[in-house]
């Protein structure tokens, strides 16, 4: 009963300290997402050793999984269609450019100046070249940047997040049978998104006239969770990909009105109702503003577990896994500023913001437990590389907020000032 109570204690202490660095992150710009990686690395192995790992080894799994999808779906509640559609082609295009740039780049420095594998280095390179979701989402919300900017780089963290997956279990999956097929890769990721697209729809369709016609606004809060859930392992059944199906869905609920008020004008012949339809006023909104807290307050949750839970997981014993974790680091925070060519119709606060906004997390973390419990590769160094570089890479994309967020309040003082 007495460790049953200790964890109690530490699960309050652990929410308390996550809305702690969120007032912080508000009200002096250091971002609760490194607070909350500090607070992991103290409870963790390297200082306090409050938890044997090997408790957390076997609540990883479900907790990760449950981590991504919801925080995709929840993130994506913030996205209009308006916005989506006008940052559909910027959010692909970034994602592309940098997952690529980043993987070569990483993969070269492994190979040739750390002595790598090849395909070793490969798969590393590809676990780390995916923007983190996990970070970006909240990260954009304290911010707000204007909707273009938000849906972009949500967009790019969740089409990197899946990037991540495919081509580091697709290089896995070479290691193991020692073949080679880019066709199979691509056909793959259509796939993934074809699949994940369409379930997304079809069930932000079918919940939508749950809501409007059967549950009349009255259903819980939790039955959206449940519904999420299934569709996300249906996706998965399926062949698509769960996380970017749960990012449809949201996208779709989030849109209800507009879509409604489309089905609205298609099935109506009466010229009132097709003008009322037309102005969005025959539609039904599926999310309401207390649901849309409720998500939030899951989002709060899952994010303050989880970046504790990666501060717990980092090894300082091994230097090599440090100098390594910290080059690559590096490595990705310049790479992050080439970013600029595909942004130069953006003002200068929105590229630094773009520039600013590179940490890895979830999908690396996840991919990289996938790798090392496959038995093929079983180094622990590479567990210790991806967790550094990681972690690395949260310090560093959070400073670079916090210099972005002092440098753009400085920007809108003096243009008040201005205007006075």
């Amino acid at each position: 009963m007495a460790d049953v109570n200790l964890l109690l204690f530490g699960v309050a202490l652990i929410i308390f300290f996550g809305f702690m660095a969120e007032f912080i992150f508000k009200k002096i710009g250091v971002p609760d997402i490194l607070l909350l990686v500090m607070l992991g690395f103290l409870l963790g192995p390297n200082v306090w050793n409050t938890v044997d790992p090997a408790v957390l080894e076997t609540i990883a799994p479900l907790f990760t999984t449950f981590a991504l999808m919801f925080l995709m779906f929840e993130g994506s509640t913030h996205i209009d269609l308006g916005s989506f559609a006008r940052g559909l082609f910027s959010g692909s295009s970034i994602s592309i450019f940098n997952f690529t740039i980043s993987s070569l780049a990483l993969t070269t420095i492994l190979a040739l100046v750390f002595s790598f594998e090849f395909m070793t280095a490969l798969l590393i390179g590809f676990v780390l070249s995916g923007v983190s979701s996990a970070f970006v989402i909240p990260v954009l919300k304290q911010l707000k940047p204007r909707g273009d900017i938000y849906t972009m780089l949500t967009l790019e963290s969740a089409l990197t997040d899946v990037y991540t997956i495919v081509f580091a279990l697709t290089v896995l999956q070479i290691i193991k049978i020692n073949a080679v097929s880019f066709q199979a890769v691509l056909n793959q990721i259509a796939s993934l998104f074809a699949i994940a697209c369409f379930v997304g729809f079809i069930g932000a369709m079918i919940w939508i006239f749950l809501d409007s016609n059967v549950f009349r606004g009255s259903k819980g809060f939790m039955s959206t969770i449940a519904f999420l859930i299934l569709l996300f392992l249906l996706t998965e059944y399926l062949g698509g990909n769960g996380a970017i199906a749960s990012m449809f869905f949201g996208i779709f609920l989030k849109n209800s009105k507009q879509l409604t008020s489309i089905l609205s004008w298609v099935k109506t012949k009466n010229e009132k109702e097709k003008k009322l339809a037309l102005e969005g006023r025959l539609g039904v909104t599926v999310i309401s503003e207390g649901e849309e807290r409720f998500f939030a307050q899951i989002s709060f949750f899952l994010k303050t577990f989880f970046f504790v839970y990666i501060g717990f997981l980092l090894n300082v014993s091994n230097w090599w896994a440090i100098l390594i974790g910290v080059v690559l680091a590096v490595v990705i925070l310049f790479i992050r500023k080439s970013s600029i060519l595909l942004t130069k119709k953006l003002n200068k606060g929105e590229q630094d913001l773009i520039n600013a906004v590179f940490a890895r997390g979830l999908a690396a973390a996840a991919v990289i437990q996938i790798v090392m419990q496959s038995g093929v590769l079983t180094d622990p160094l590479i567990l210790d590389i991806t967790y550094i570089t990681i972690v690395s890479t949260i310090i560093l994309s959070s400073a670079m907020i916090l210099i972005h967020k002092i440098r753009y309040k400085d920007v809108s003082s003096a243009e008040s000032a201005s205007e006075e």
